[in-house]
């Protein structure tokens, strides 16, 4: 019976090995400690992640009404469909990926400096070779199976990088004061706090 057993695992390793052709394979330990650290991939996302990522908003949005049961939670998976995750706007996605499934998902834009301005428009109304000075990080998840292992830091990384590269002179983020997480992984890339009141803005100048 243990011989059975032995060996479909050994069967299962392989076929786990040849499935991850697109991306790193394998896992490995983290040092001093016993959960595998993920191989993943921080991709820009593609239109053919539509339907993955309205899971992940659907997950994000049963977690609001588990945290919040007296406040109605209004659906947006359509807004995400036809708005943030539409082809030639203002937004930018990249997404976490492990093993062919996107687990994360990090979403900007450019923004004007002013909320009620910034959400008038979708396409950048600029002239060329103008670039808005400020990088807007409006919201980042993380499915709850792959917490706790690093992916939403690497997700802020590689935004960050990008929003450098692209010539905006600043980063921020307003995030609220519950969101220990989320706050955790901003102040490791040393961002500024702003008290706000209710939430932080979090500001990092380049």
């Amino acid at each position: 019976m243990r011989e059975g057993r032995s060996i479909r695992k050994r069967e299962s390793r392989t076929k786990n090995d040849r499935a991850g052709e697109r991306f790193e394979k394998g896992m490995e330990k983290r040092k001093g400690g016993g959960i595998p650290a993920l191989k993943l991939k921080i991709r820009e996302y593609r239109t053919s992640d539509l339907a993955q990522m309205l899971d992940l908003v659907q997950e994000l949005e049963a977690e609001l009404a588990e945290r919040f049961p007296d406040v109605q939670i209004k659906t947006s998976v359509d807004e995400y469909a036809d708005r943030f995750l539409k082809p030639g706007t203002k937004y930018k996605t990249f997404v976490a990926e492990v093993k062919g499934k996107v687990v994360g998902y990090l979403i900007g834009y450019p923004s004007l400096g002013a909320p009620e301005v910034d959400n008038m428009y979708d396409i950048l109304p600029v002239s060329p070779g103008w670039t808005p000075p400020e990088f807007y990080l409006q919201i980042t998840f993380v499915s709850k199976l792959y917490r706790n292992r690093g992916i939403s830091k690497a997700l802020h990384k590689r935004t960050i990088g990008y929003a450098h590269k692209q010539g905006h002179r600043e980063i921020y983020a307003c995030i609220a004061k519950w969101n220990l997480p989320e706050l955790s992984v901003i102040r490791s890339f040393d961002f500024v706090k702003k008290d706000l009141g209710y939430r932080y803005r979090m500001t990092l100048k380049f």
